[in-house]
C-alpha cells in the first residue's frame, strides 16, 4: 500500500510539472530556440543530470534480450516524444495540443491490453471518458481557446506523439519487474538522446545565448530540469508499482495546472463549470486506479 501511495504521489508531481510546461515552453518557441534546439537541450540536459547522480544508485548490466526494448523505449519516449509534441505546438496551439493528448490514456489502455494482457475494465473506460470530458471542456472554456482546421499538420503531429508516448509507458512496464527504476530511465535516455542530435545539434549551436533574457534562462532551466529530469523519474518511478493506464491517465491533471496558472496571472478567470470540470477530471482518474485492485500483474 505504502508503494501505491508512493506511486501516485510521483505520478500526481510529474503532471504538475507537465502542466507548468506547457507556459514555459511558449515563453522560449519560437523567439529564442526552434524546437529541434529544445528537444536536443531536454534530451542531453535531462541526460547530463541522471550521469550525474547516478553514483549514488547501485550500477546493474541489461540482459542482451532486453537491449532492444530498451532502445525502442528510448526512441518512442525521449527522441520522439520530446521532439513531436514541441514541433506539433510550434504548428498548432498548446490549447491543440492538451485536448489531443488528452486521448493519450485510450491508448495506453489498447496497447497494454494487446501487449500485456491487461483487462479493459469498466470502471478504466468510465474513467478515462469521464476524466477525458472534465478535459476538454477545461480546455475549451479558457479565455483564449482556438480550435479549428488551420493546425491540421501540427495536429496530426500530435496525435502521432500521443499514439507513440503510449506504447513507450506500456513498452517500459515490463522492464520495470527486472530492474531497478533509475536503471531503465538512464538506458532509456542513453539510447533516445542521440537520434536527436542529427537534428538537433545545430540549431541548438546557433542560439544566442547572450542576448536572452533571464526569464527564458529560467524557463529553458525548468524545461529541462522539471519538465524532463524530474518528470521522467517521477513517472518512471510510478510506473514501477501502478498500470500504464493509471499513469497516463494522469494527463488529465495537466490543463487543471495550466488554469490555475492562466487565472492566477490574470490571463483567464474562474468559472463554476471550469470547478465542474476539474471534479470529473478527479472522479475519472479515481475511476481508473481502482483497476489497479484486479489487474493481473503479468510478465
Amino acid at each position: 500500500m505504502r508503494n501505491k501511495i508512493k506511486a501516485h504521489g510521483a505520478i500526481f508531481i510529474a503532471n504538475v510539472l507537465y502542466g507548468v510546461n506547457y507556459v514555459a515552453v511558449k515563453q522560449i518557441l519560437p523567439e529564442y530556440a526552434t524546437w529541434q534546439a529544445l528537444a536536443f537541450l531536454r534530451g542531453f540536459g535531462a541526460l547530463i543530470l541522471l550521469l550525474a547522480i547516478s553514483p549514488v544508485f547501485k550500477h546493474e548490466k541489461i540482459a542482451k534480450k532486453d537491449i532492444g526494448k530498451i532502445a525502442i523505449a528510448g526512441v518512442l519516449g525521449v527522441a520522439i516524444n520530446q521532439s513531436l509534441l514541441v514541433w506539433g505546438i510550434s504548428l498548432s496551439s498548446p490549447i491543440n495540443a492538451s485536448i489531443i493528448m488528452t486521448l493519450n490514456p485510450l491508448f495506453v489502455m489498447i496497447f497494454s491490453a494487446l501487449y500485456l494482457k491487461f483487462s479493459i475494465t469498466k470502471h478504466k473506460v468510465l474513467g478515462i471518458i469521464i476524466g477525458g470530458v472534465g478535459a476538454v471542456i477545461l480546455i475549451l472554456s479558457a479565455r483564449n481557446a482556438q480550435f479549428d482546421g488551420t493546425h491540421t499538420v501540427g495536429d496530426i503531429i500530435i496525435l502521432c506523439n500521443a499514439i507513440l508516448y503510449g506504447a513507450y509507458l506500456v513498452i517500459t512496464k515490463p522492464l520495470m519487474k527486472k530492474y531497478d527504476s533509475f536503471t531503465v530511465l538512464k538506458y532509456t535516455f542513453l539510447f533516445g538522446c542521440f537520434p536527436v542530435v542529427f537534428y538537433g545539434a545545430e540549431p541548438t549551436f546557433q542560439i544566442n545565448f547572450a542576448e536572452m533574457p533571464m526569464y527564458v534562462y529560467a524557463a529553458i532551466a525548468f524545461v529541462v530540469i522539471g519538465a524532463t529530469f524530474l518528470t521522467y523519474l517521477l513517472n518512471i518511478v510510478g510506473l514501477k508499482y501502478v498500470n500504464p493506464t493509471t499513469v497516463s491517465v494522469y494527463i488529465y491533471l495537466q490543463p487543471i495546472v495550466a488554469g490555475i496558472i492562466s487565472i492566477s496571472i490574470g490571463e483567464d478567470a474562474f468559472s463554476w463549470y471550469k470547478l465542474f470540470s476539474m471534479l470529473l477530471v478527479f472522479i475519472g482518474v479515481y475511476l481508473v486506479t481502482l483497476s489497479n485492485k484486479h489487474e493481473p500483474q503479468k510478465r
